[in-house]
């Protein structure tokens, strides 16, 4: 335990506040470096935002409270000294009694025409920005300042750690790894009776079953028996305190489990006490824009696992925990197919060890998913990074803000709030990603040649910036003119800065070997473009998004151009990359000479930007790959010429070749296995020279002997509910309006002979011609137009007229 003054570090899992008698009191739960679970509360930071000196009376009149005036340029160290907006303007600060204040004061100024600054921002997170600080930290007691005795069994899953006001500053503390407990509940087909509940991490393989005494069987392994739902809730709370899991997590975990629980717990009277407090757990509606629900349990983080797959950008046909299992562990759930809901039923009923070890198999396998794709360790790196907490770690907005708000704090300024800003929108604003027109037709030895982390080099080399592109609007010194005409300061810039500090810590996380770390700056580093471009966004401003892509542009023609007056030709482009033909017979000879020429081009870039600019190029261009082969399609239809962003190529030689495909129906959710698979073999027999017509012919003929039918399955996501399809009804929404009960989000059908049906209740004969005809013809005809073929003619089903 740490005397007083003596520093501990630790790692923040939740950051919110408490009302103690009319007082906001900021709490931050964590872990120590020790193991142990930590509270800092804090009383001393009090709830504001700010409005502009020149309003201050106007809002005073509305109702707002306003700190003490500024003294003008004032450069003192108190809390109440000058803060200026980003474009200069002297502010003054408006002080709430509470949080909660804060948004009809905020909106009733707005209404009356008063500009507000950061009066949109989280209570406890501006404590963490004001003070620099992200998600690792040092925590000190100076004399005074109180602290709980340690504990090494802390009553009802408390805290073994209570800070008071202590001295916080920034430290640099991963922790070794977070105790995770996974949950997953079984229940009747309506979710409205709990039959189980499963845990798993942490220390525990169990699962809690519901079962009446005199109905329950001895001997059930790995079970513990319950006589009634009550009783069942209860001692799931008791053992999750037991436990004392950081993180709480599952499959699909929030919007049903929890909520699922928090229904039936209301029902039969139990609170639902599974935090570090005696707070209940609260559900409400998620801030983000997927939807759905967050869950609030004080001290615990609680995550999703689909959300933490799809916030890695880790790319699944379906969501499925069965389908996500048997891609990342090669394992399944025990029971699967369309009656699963039957078999849950029959096995509570008649088999509960079957009940059992299904559960038990669930809460384990997104365990061990999260932890093979590493999902946890990634979210802990964002969080260092971003100084969101683990379950927020996604909000690539909410990142943004953090990290430059912190820097602007440093600056004694203060950001607009959101929709506050004097974003402009005109046609140069954000011109997208440059695409070359493509060259249709099969080609030998192709290099691929991209830009290294195009957009964040960009905003390096120009200073694209927030702030200097607001000080460039108002100063008379040179300033960087981007294409579409956006001037930044030539003054190091608060973005750049910040790229800067990361671009050489990916680069050592790379050597190192920590694919995680690499993994999460990179993921960061990629958002900021995305976030000035938004109008969600407080730093929204077209012009700056636009300067970004419009230098892209400019840059990729420029290499272009200078690769076209080396005698090669560039085949295609696409915001950051080229494919450029290298006249090379021999691939091993090819790729030396694509190396050399990519070390020539970043040369010759570096000596145009800095005399075009004055500025010291921060882009490097990298040799990608060689396509031994590349096929670049035409369009489809009348228009002609090629298609953009849908090509296939094949990487390396011999044996161990491999085939890529982008932008075609393999790599897409919606068509068929069939489809799919018959593509990427007919790629592959047409880049090694292989037959494809004998082939083709084989697969039509199995698809009309009924052989393939296991693969005519489509799946395709409902956008909206089955009332909305008014205009249209999609094939998917007529299988769902066949089907019984409340259709998923995700529909599964086939084609019959009636239409659309659900795979799981179809009724008439399956349409093999459809499936010819909207799935083969397709993916088939690119690669026969090559070869010179007509698709009817191959499968048999035209006839070749012949003159003799």
């Amino acid at each position: 335990m740490a005397a007083d003054g003596e520093a501990v570090r630790g790692f923040i899992l939740q950051i919110t506040y408490s009302i103690e008698r009319g007082q906001a009191i900021v709490e931050l739960y964590g872990v120590l470096e020790t193991g142990e679970s930590f509270l800092v509360r804090d009383r001393r930071e009090k709830p504001a935002f700010y409005v502009e000196e020149a309003q201050a009376e106007a809002a005073a009149r509305l109702g707002a409270r306003l700190g003490p005036a500024p003294g003008a340029g004032s450069e003192g160290q108190g809390e109440d000294d000058a803060r200026h907006s980003m474009e200069g303007r002297l502010l003054r600060k408006v002080e709430l009694g509470l949080p909660s204040d804060a948004p009809p004061l905020r909106d009733r100024l707005i209404q009356a025409g008063i500009r507000c600054y950061e009066a949109d921002v989280r209570f406890a997170m501006r404590y963490l920005m004001q003070r620099g600080l992200r998600a690792s930290l040092a925590i000190s007691t100076p004399f005074g300042a109180r602290q709980a005795p340690a504990r090494t069994k802390a009553p009802r899953g408390g805290i073994d750690r209570l800070f008071v006001d202590p001295e916080l500053a920034p430290a640099h503390f991963r922790p070794a790894r977070l105790k995770i407990l996974s949950i997953d509940i079984e229940t009747d087909p309506q979710h409205e009776r709990l039959l189980s509940i499963a845990l798993y991490g942490s220390g525990a393989a169990e699962v809690l079953l519901v079962k009446p005494e005199g109905s329950a069987p001895l001997g059930i392994k790995d079970a513990v028996v319950l006589p009634n739902e009550r009783a069942c809730l209860q001692y799931f709370c008791e053992r999750v305190r037991e436990l004392a899991p950081d993180v709480l997590t599952g499959w699909n975990f929030i919007d049903f489990d929890l909520r699922v629980l928090e229904r039936i717990a209301r029902r039969v009277r139990v609170r639902l006490e599974l935090g570090r407090s005696r707070e209940v757990m609260r559900l409400r509606p998620s801030r983000s824009p997927s939807g759905g629900l967050d869950a609030f349990v004080p001290g615990r983080v609680v995550v999703d696992g689909i959300q933490l797959l799809r916030g890695a950008f880790v790319m699944m046909e379906s969501w499925s925990l069965g389908f996500v299992s048997r891609q990342v562990l090669g394992e399944g759930k025990l029971f699967e197919g369309h009656d699963r809901v039957g078999q849950i039923l029959d096995a509570y009923e008649n088999d509960p060890q079957a009940l059992v070890d299904y559960n038990l198999q669930d809460a384990r396998l997104v365990l061990e998913i999260l932890d093979k794709l590493h999902l946890i360790d990634l979210a802990v790196e964002r969080s260092l990074l971003t100084g969101l907490p683990i379950d927020r770690v996604s909000g690539s907005i909410a990142a943004f803000d953090f990290l430059y708000m912190s820097e602007l704090a440093k600056r004694r300024l203060v950001a607009p709030s959101i929709g506050q800003n004097d974003a402009q929108e005109d046609e140069l604003s954000n011109l997208g990603g440059y695409v070359l027109e493509p060259a249709p037709g099969l080609w030998r030895n192709v290099w691929v040649c991209d830009f290294k982390s195009l957009y964040p080099s960009l905003i390096r080399t120009f200073q694209i910036d927030p702030l200097g592109f607001l000080e460039a609007a108002k100063s008379s010194e040179p300033a960087l003119v981007a294409p579409n005409a956006a001037r930044f300061s030539r003054r190091p810039g608060i973005l750049p800065g910040l790229l800067d500090d990361l671009f050489p810590r990916r680069e050592e996380a790379k050597k190192a070997g920590d694919s995680v770390a690499s993994q999460a700056i990179k993921i960061l580093m990629n958002s900021f473009y995305g976030v000035l471009g938004t109008s969600a966004s407080r730093f929204y401003q077209p012009a700056i998004a636009g300067a970004i892509t419009a230098w892209g542009r400019e840059l990729l023609l420029w290499s272009k151009a200078r690769i076209e007056s080396w005698g090669f030709r560039v085949l295609y482009g696409d915001t950051d990359s080229l494919f450029i033909l290298s006249d090379e017979e021999d691939p091993a000879t090819a790729e030396g000479r694509g190396r050399e020429l990519v070390a020539r081009l970043n040369q010759e870039l570096q000596v145009h930007i800095e005399a075009t600019w004055q500025v010291e190029s921060k882009l490097e261009l990298e040799y990608e790959k060689l396509y031994t082969r590349l096929l670049l399609l035409s369009n489809r239809g009348p228009q002609g010429g090629g298609a953009r962003k849908k090509y296939a190529g094949l990487v390396g030689a011999g044996e161990t070749a491999k085939v890529e495909l982008t932008g075609l129906e393999a790599v897409r959710r919606d068509w068929t296995l069939l489809a799919k698979d018959v593509q990427r073999e007919l790629y592959d027999r047409l880049f090694r020279e292989r037959d494809v017509q004998i082939y083709l012919r084989q697969v039509v003929k199995d698809l009309r002997a009924g052989l393939l039918d296991d693969k005519l399955v489509y799946t395709k996501a409902l956008r909206k509910s089955l009332a909305e399809y008014t205009a249209t009804t999609p094939p998917h929404v007529a299988a769902a309006r066949k089907q019984s009960g409340k259709p998923g989000r995700l529909i599964t059908y086939v084609m019959t002979s009636a239409g659309a049906e659900p795979l799981a209740e179809r009724r008439h004969p399956l349409d093999h011609e459809h499936y010819v005809q909207k799935q083969i013809r397709p993916v088939a005809e690119p690669v026969l137009g090559v070869l010179g073929l007509d698709f009817d003619m191959v499968v048999g089903d035209a006839v070749q007229l012949s003159l003799f």
